[in-house]
C-alpha cells in the first residue's frame, strides 16, 4: 500500500497551500492534485522529485516507506507469534508481542494479540493482565476487527477469571455474528470447561475451529 494520498495532503495543508496554489508550483491541474489526494491518481514518478523539493522532504517520505516498513514489520510479528500459538508455545508468543509493544508502544492491533496469549496462560495473574490489555484495547480507538475480537475474547477472559456477571455484560455488547452475544451466552450458560474456553480463545485469535 502506498500512502501518497495522504502524505500529499498533509503536506500541502501543513504549508497552508490550497490545491490551486500546489499545482501551480509544480505544473500541474488543480484537478490531479484533487485525484492524488483522493487516491484516484498518483503523480507520475517524473514529478516525485519535484515534490520532494517543493516540500524539503524526501521521495521515501513522499511514498510513506516508513509507514510501508512498519507495516510489514508488523505481519511479521504477528505471524511469528500466530506460529508459536499454534504449536502450543503461549509463553514464547507473549514474549514476542511484549518486545513488539515495546517497538510499538500503545498500538492496539499488538496489544490485542498480547491480550490473547496471555489469555492462554494458566496464571491467573497473566489472565488478569489479559483482561486489562482488552480493556486498554476498547478504550482506545482500534480498527473494527480488532475492536470485534476483543469484545469476544474479553468475555472469555472475564469467565476464566470467575467474573461470569462480568462476562454476560460483555456478551451483551456483541455483534450478530460468529463470535455473536447468541453463541457465546450459550456457551457461557452451559458451564464449559477450561479446555473447551481456551479451544474458543483459540477460535478468535487464530480462526481454529475446533469447537
Amino acid at each position: 500500500m502506498l500512502y501518497i494520498a495522504e502524505n500529499i495532503k498533509s503536506l500541502r495543508k501543513n504549508r497552508e497551500w490550497t490545491q490551486e496554489e500546489m499545482a501551480e508550483a509544480i505544473g500541474v491541474s488543480p484537478q490531479s492534485v484533487s485525484k492524488w489526494e483522493r487516491g484516484d491518481a498518483y503523480p507520475d514518478i517524473t514529478l516525485l522529485p519535484a515534490l520532494a523539493n517543493l516540500y524539503k522532504v524526501s521521495i521515501d517520505e513522499i511514498i510513506g516507506m516508513d509507514k510501508i516498513n512498519e507495516t510489514e514489520t508488523r505481519t511479521e510479528i504477528f505471524e511469528r507469534g500466530h506460529k508459536y500459538l499454534r504449536q502450543g508455545d503461549n509463553k514464547t508468543a507473549v514474549k514476542i508481542f511484549t518486545d513488539a509493544l515495546k517497538i510499538f508502544p500503545n498500538d492496539e492491533s499488538i496489544m490485542a494479540e498480547l491480550a490473547l496469549a496471555l489469555s492462554f496462560e494458566n496464571d491467573l495473574e497473566k489472565v488478569r493482565q489479559a483482561a486489562v490489555f482488552c480493556e486498554r484495547v476498547l478504550s482506545g480507538n482500534p480498527t473494527d476487527k480488532v475492536r470485534h475480537t476483543t469484545r469476544a475474547a474479553i468475555c472469555f477472559i472475564y469467565f476464566k477469571l470467575g467474573k461470569k456477571d462480568k462476562a454476560m455484560t460483555a456478551v451483551s455488547n456483541l455483534p450478530h455474528v460468529r463470535e455473536s452475544r447468541e453463541n457465546i451466552k450459550a456457551e457461557l450458560k452451559d458451564e464449559p470447561s477450561i479446555d473447551k474456553v481456551n479451544a474458543y480463545l483459540r477460535f478468535i485469535a487464530l480462526g481454529e475451529e475446533n469447537l
